[in-house]
């Protein structure tokens, strides 16, 4: 069995050992996603970052707000979603039998409801998979793809069913941290014909970011993937379905399959709910998902401006793309907005250092999402498996087709870094 993530604390590969300087280097600043640049220092590498200045038309928000513009309908959703989302579910109601969180909330809570994972013990699962007859598999008959480190042991003690561990039978074992939701509406409303296009620009330093194309099991369709770490969910109402099984192993007419406790069949009595579980609370999911507000950022000091020139220069924004707008939309909330996300919501590949193994959709081993950075001044733990809290260490990290772009920023000198870090505090 091989692991992908190894404690290295705020330790960086040994041959790009970095000093680090001011309060602000030492801020979680830094999550995993490709930057490649134009192919020679001093170059922009996307000449879209120009567009970013201060914009009095893109609203500020207090993170965990809703979206302006809401109905009274939709508010009342939101405020409904939010109660739901961070209520406890016990195994009356379905948990179980074995778990990774009793609430959306508890795994999703960094800088408020909705936010990231804010420990490394409960929120951040693991999730397993293998080679079996030379086909990758989620390992599903020994409790693949993800573990639940939780049963319902906790509640009787005579409860048939331990937690899961990872299996001897697991090639690849990847630790996932929990992402942040703010503004996921607002990324779900952004036209397909956009993020094909960015798909279809040339950057170079081998930047070649593709779309994961995915099957949505509620329509049957192919969508492209915009959720989660290797963008394999393709809407909001998958992803929350998806999580409250796997989470939480609560049924729902989309996953109406228990999860069985390391791949086993369950005892009897162990799974006294009838199944589908639920209906009602991954609606209610939805509606406080969609309608959450993205994370603003701060003025940008001079400094800060400088950082985000040299943000585009060194190349990082050929991939953590600083702008996309949704399109024509029934509600005014979600009608041709600005997505301030720095993100590309492509697959890139990312090198060995960051490799997991894992395959979701179209999404290689070496593949991930290129992750939104709005709101990456809240996060405590970066990169997909939280092995880092620095910028530094993260982009230390950056491999693949990220690799020139990571070597230019460490190539540049500690005041010119300094300013990249100040403005991505300012996200």
């Amino acid at each position: 069995m091989s692991q992908n993530w190894t404690k290295k604390g705020e330790t960086m590969k040994s041959q790009k050992t970095i000093t680090m300087i001011g309060a602000v280097s030492a801020l979680g600043l830094f999550v995993t996603g490709a930057c490649g640049g134009s192919g020679a220092a001093g170059v922009a590498g996307d000449a879209d970052l120009t567009v970013l200045t201060d914009d009095p038309s893109v609203p500020a928000y207090t993170l965990g707000a809703s979206l302006r513009n809401l109905s009274g309908t939709d508010q009342q959703l939101f405020a409904d979603g939010r109660t739901v989302f961070a209520t406890e579910e016990e195994p009356d109601e379905g948990l179980g039998p074995v778990f990774n969180g009793q609430s959306c909330a508890q795994c999703h809570s960094r800088g408020a409801i909705g936010g990231a994972g804010s420990d490394l013990s409960l929120t951040r699962v693991t999730r397993i998979g293998g080679m079996v007859n030379g086909k990758y598999s989620d390992l599903t008959e020994f409790g693949g793809p993800v573990i639940q480190s939780r049963s319902n042991k906790e509640f009787n003690p005579s409860f048939p069913h331990p937690r899961e561990y990872a299996p001897k039978e697991a090639q690849f074992v990847s630790f996932r941290i929990t992402t942040p939701l703010f503004g996921l509406g607002l990324m779900e409303a952004i036209p397909e014909a956009d993020i094909v296009a960015r798909a279809n620009r040339k950057f170079g330093d081998g930047v070649a970011g593709t779309i994961n194309w995915v099957t949505n099991p509620e329509t049957g369709k192919t969508e492209i993937g915009r959720f989660g770490w290797k963008s394999q969910v393709s809407t909001i109402s998958v992803f929350a379905a998806d999580a409250y099984v796997n989470e939480m192993g609560i049924t729902t007419p989309l996953f109406p399959n228990e999860e069985l406790p390391q791949g086993m069949a369950l005892a009897p009595g162990a799974d006294p709910v009838g199944d589908p579980e639920d209906a009602e609370d991954t609606q209610a999911f939805v509606d406080f998902m969609r309608f959450l507000a993205p994370p603003s950022r701060s003025p940008l000091s001079i400094v800060a401006q400088q950082g985000e020139r040299l943000f585009g220069t060194t190349g990082c924004a050929n991939c953590h793309a600083p702008e996309y707008t949704t399109g024509d939309n029934v509600n005014p909330a979600l009608h041709r907005q600005k997505v301030n996300l720095y993100s590309d919501l492509l697959v890139h590949k990312m090198g060995s250092s960051l490799a997991d193994g894992i395959i979701q959709g179209k999404a290689q081993g070496d593949q991930f999402r290129t992750a939104p950075l709005w709101g990456v001044s809240k996060r405590q733990f970066l990169l997909h498996d939280g092995r880092a809290t620095t910028f530094d260490a993260a982009v230390s990290y950056h491999g693949g087709e990220a690799a020139i772009a990571a070597g230019r920023y460490f190539a540049a000198s500690e005041s010119d870094r300094t300013a990249i870090r100040t403005f991505l505090s300012s996200l």
